[in-house]
């Protein structure tokens, strides 16, 4: 690489002969190329890119994304440090949101319950504050991140999880989760009081349990019909996915219908 003197613009390639060379044999001289174990979510913001097109919007939303970011990484860090676990990486890309941690397998239990509670604040607070729909995976599998890179099939996997098998705003809780934290050794708290089982049999973060005041409820609810009034007007195929979260809080409502004002919190479907 050089630069013309007369445009100041660089010609060549980006790397000379010396270096490409001296990559091919560290790799050639590598034998352990394996990715460590990471536990993964991979979280998609619906319908943002539409937001993306629209100027009058475009810069308030990306405000709102940067303080849920700031918000997560605020959760992510108190979990880590009162589990005394590693810290969580947390990347945003364009409409979407990595957490990852590298398994430790003496603190699994905690990672895994850790993870989940990063994603419940995150998607409580996103529809409850801001009417935003969430949907991902969470999963374990091999990974490589640093400050520029986020390389690995566990990542692909949790991709797959958000774009293929999700459908809904839901976050997938992977059976190679549900499995690790089984088997761990110590389990102190019951992950069935994080999740939940859909009717389809996909177990998913149950993200209004993040609301433990239940006397707030009522004013969830008044929150959610305002959004969902929103979406009176789209097409069938969004307002399958408005319904789903509308029968999701519904059925969340009646498990503790003794507790709250029930007539109160019940949302009509759209």
């Amino acid at each position: 690489m050089k630069e013309d003197k007369n445009t100041k613009i660089l010609v060549g390639g980006i790397a000379d002969g010396d270096s490409v060379k001296e990559l091919l044999n560290t790799l050639e001289r590598t034998e352990d190329k394996s990715f460590d174990d990471y536990i993964i979510a991979y979280i998609d913001f619906l319908g943002v890119k539409k937001i993306m097109q629209n100027q009058d919007k475009n810069y308030d939303f990306l405000q709102i994304i940067q303080f849920l970011l700031n918000r997560t990484e605020l959760v992510a860090d108190v979990i880590h440090q009162q589990n005394s676990i590693k810290p969580f990486e947390v990347k945003i890309f364009s409409d979407n949101i990595v957490i990852a941690q590298k398994i430790e397998d003496e603190l699994l239990e905690e990672q895994i319950i850790g993870i989940i509670n990063i994603v419940w604040s995150l998607q409580f607070w996103a529809l409850v504050q801001f009417g935003l729909f969430l949907r991902g995976g969470i999963t374990v599998g091999e990974l490589f991140i640093n400050k520029d890179i986020v390389w690995g099939t566990g990542l692909i996997e949790a991709y797959n999880m958000e774009n293929s098998l999700a459908v809904f705003p839901r976050v997938l809780v992977s059976k190679t989760v549900l499995a690790r934290y089984n088997e761990s050794s110590d389990k102190t708290i019951n992950i069935e009081a994080f999740v939940d089982r859909d009717l389809d049999g996909m177990w998913f973060v149950d993200y209004m349990s993040a609301c433990v005041n239940l006397s707030v409820m009522p004013q969830v609810a008044e929150s959610l019909k305002d959004t969902v009034k929103s979406f009176s007007e789209v097409d069938d195929r969004i307002k399958q996915k408005i319904n789903w979260t509308i029968r999701y809080f519904n059925s969340h409502c009646l498990k503790h219908k003794d507790r709250i004002e029930f007539d109160k919190c019940v949302i009509d479907y759209i």
